[in-house]
């Protein structure tokens, strides 16, 4: 179960009846931070389909399910549920034995199919260097949300480094001050500036726009200040890689 949602299980324990209707406002509250941009988009996010690990495990352990769910007027109901609660709190979970095919597993009841393009292209921003004191040097980019890759050549060898920022411009400076506060920062300063020195050849290719998204056959407005949108292409950007002659500098 996701620590980030505990506090509106530990509010839900508080409830004496048996229904409650919250606003998304008053769950934030609660929460103490936001909810995810997916919460207000899809009605997935606050299904009752038990999976362990999801965030609904905090109301669904504790014997409540959610209904009447108005995304437009943003606020969601919980009813209890007290089948659903057995003597332990935890929700039954069904165990899949790992060797199973696909195909004996009965289709889930809430946005099931899912066929899914992304296409999106690498331009080419700049090169990294060392001015003549020796501090590291980034190109300059505006102050926007997107992807970056740090494409490090010797050898006849190339690695990548793959990342997503909410301000570019951020983010590379970070990486030209390479702050011990900041651990991945300082890594891929250090990194940056090792292979320099050696001979490298760094490039910074980016990602701020002309991503066209699919999904189950309609087109979908791609806003690369939603993190989860930046992350999904980082992701397919990282799993694209391995199908190439590189080796990755993520970890």
């Amino acid at each position: 179960m996701s620590k980030k949602y505990a506090a509106l299980g530990a509010f839900l324990e508080t409830v004496t009846g048996k229904e409650i209707t919250l606003s998304f406002r008053q769950i934030e509250e609660v929460l103490g931070e936001s909810l995810p941009k997916s919460a207000s988009d899809y009605d997935v996010w606050w299904s009752n389909s038990p999976v362990t690990g999801r965030h609904n495990a905090v109301w669904l352990d504790r014997g409540w399910q959610t209904a009447d769910l108005n995304r437009k007027a943003m606020t969601v109901g919980f009813r209890r549920n007290e089948r659903m609660a057995v003597s332990t709190g935890k929700v039954p979970v069904r165990r899949i034995n790992a060797s199973a095919s696909p195909t004996l597993l009965e289709v889930a009841p809430v946005a099931a199919a899912n066929d899914i393009s992304l296409k999106f292209e690498w331009r080419l921003l700049g090169r990294v260097g060392l001015d003549m004191t020796g501090r590291l040097g980034l190109p300059t980019v505006a102050d926007v949300p997107g992807l970056y890759r740090l494409r490090i050549e010797r050898d006849r060898q190339t690695q990548f480094y793959i990342g997503e920022s909410q301000s570019l411009r951020v983010r590379f400076g970070n990486y030209r001050s390479g702050s011990k506060g900041q651990a991945t920062s300082h890594r891929i300063h250090e990194l940056l500036k090792s292979a320099l020195t050696d001979g490298a050849s760094i490039s910074v290719d980016v990602v701020i726009g002309q991503v066209e998204l699919v999904i189950n056959g309609a087109p979908m407005a791609v806003d690369l200040a939603s993190k989860e949108t930046r992350r999904m292409i980082e992701h397919a950007a990282i799993v694209a890689c391995g199908g190439t002659d590189i080796e990755l500098a993520n970890r």
